[in-house]
């Protein structure tokens, strides 16, 4: 994932960081943006010996508590699932303009 960090020593100009986040955005790869989630999701499920879904619906059931890790674990989940989706959804919509493509083509 791209990742900014400042300090206040370093802090940008509203402008420059605008221009800073979108180079961060347009160097990003949903993909392996993905990869990354379902590596950290994996590290999370061998830690607490539990998949992430049945963490969750532990967690929002308030069956956890509010530990920190708890809560980056359901944030990363989270996170996971919305990407999966629009990855999902882009390729749905790449592989349907294919088609479309094709059917004019013949």
């Amino acid at each position: 994932m791209p990742e900014l960090s400042f300090t206040s020593e370093n802090m940008p100009m509203a402008e420059e960081f605008q221009r800073m986040l979108a180079e961060a955005m347009s160097e990003s790869n949903p993909v392996d943006e993905l990869l990354e989630l379902a590596h950290d999701l994996q590290e999370y499920e061998r830690k607490h010996e539990m998949s992430s879904s049945e963490f969750l619906e532990r967690f929002q059931r308030g069956e956890l508590g509010d530990d920190i890790d708890w809560i980056d674990w359901a944030g990363t989940y989270q996170l996971f699932q919305r990407l999966k989706r629009r990855v999902e959804l882009a390729l749905m919509q790449a592989a349907i303009s294919v088609q479309q493509v094709e059917a004019t083509l013949t």
